[in-house]
């Protein structure tokens, strides 16, 4: 038992019991089923008597004969070893069995002389090594399952943790961004500096001290978002015509924050390389299980949005919030762009 040990961590050895366990009862009651009650003892005595010879030779092949041969490319020292192992627990089992259970429980089913002949010990042997196919077939389907399982959190942690640096990255670039654009501006229209400067402090009051969590409250996201647009509008003028819909029982909803903002301000910062005039619509609804949201730009001349890391980027987020709960419409043109997202609780 120490060998099968090394192998079998703590949490285990109550699934390993539970196997060993089930294995007596349902062969009990497959070899005594439609006789006495008296039959169900006996087989019960004879499984669990026997029970060492399939526990150590079941443990021996699976823990220790295929991995220093099978699983090393030895596949003829395997088979030898398995031929071995047969012979031997196959003798074992049948000396235990005739001279100490049903010598004592039930010598009707005692062998005759000679019993131990090579027809006995083979039929004997390969059924034995059922209960090994068994017991390997669930140690793979266990190690396929925790595979499968170790393999989903590794994934799991990964998009966590791209999306925590996404996070941490999008602020300094979102500021970056504007105090960018807030230069650009203020070259031409100097005059637009105070505004600028107290609009972006009221976006910067809820981007950098509200946003710590991975959902926030919907409502919380409507303000961002309506403060980042009061920003441009401010600096763009009549270059841009922002409309900004916001309808539905907001309190009801969380969302990932900033879900949108980099996807808007991919588009407005085409505003600022060109002197075209823009329109943008940002629709914000909520309904009982249901939240939209839709932002769209326009222009009558030709505009390119290339930035399709931001797409991938809220798909990723969407995902790990809402696993397959969400749709994305992306809708766009040589003058026309659109993002829809549908959020389904």
């Amino acid at each position: 038992m120490k060998l099968a040990q090394l192998h079998i961590d703590t949490r285990n050895i109550t699934l390993h019991s539970i196997f060993w366990l089930g294995w007596i009862l349902t062969f009990t009651i497959v070899q005594s089923l439609g006789f006495d009650l008296h039959q169900y003892f006996v087989w019960f005595m004879y499984y669990l008597i026997t029970l060492p010879v399939f526990v150590i030779h079941t443990y021996l092949i699976a823990y220790w004969l295929l991995p220093e041969t099978f699983f090393k490319g030895r596949f003829i020292l395997a088979f030898l070893g398995i031929v071995f192992f047969l012979i031997l627990f196959s003798v074992i089992e049948l000396l235990i069995s005739n001279e100490i259970v049903w010598r004592v429980f039930d010598q009707s089913k005692m062998f005759k002389p000679g019993y131990l002949n090579p027809t006995n010990i083979i039929l004997s042997g390969i059924g034995n090594h059922f209960i090994i196919l068994v017991f390997l077939a669930i140690k793979v389907g266990q190690s396929w399952y925790y595979s499968k399982t170790e393999t989903a959190d590794l994934m799991q942690t990964k998009t966590e943790t791209e999306l925590e640096i996404y996070k941490y990255q999008l602020q300094p670039k979102l500021i970056l961004s504007m105090i960018e654009e807030m230069e650009i501006t203020t070259r031409k229209e100097p005059d637009k500096l105070p505004q600028m400067i107290i609009r972006m402090s009221g976006f910067l009051n809820y981007f950098l001290f509200e946003v710590k969590d991975e959902l926030i409250p919907l409502s919380l996201e409507v303000k961002i978002v309506e403060e980042f647009l009061s920003f441009h509008n401010h600096a763009l003028g009549a270059q841009l015509t922002s409309n900004f819909v916001v309808n539905g029982n907001l309190q009801a909803h969380v969302c990932p924050p900033l879900l949108l903002l980099p996807f808007i301000n991919s588009a407005i910062k085409i505003a600022y390389e060109c002197n075209n005039s823009f329109e943008s619509t940002v629709i914000i609804r909520a309904e009982k299980k249901y939240m939209l949201f839709s932002f769209s730009f326009w222009s009558e001349n030709d505009f390119k949005l290339i930035n399709n890391e931001d797409l991938i980027t809220i798909k990723k987020r969407l995902q790990f919030s809402f696993p397959s709960k969400y749709r994305i419409v992306e809708n766009t043109d040589a003058n026309f762009a659109e993002l829809s997202l549908e959020i389904f609780n």
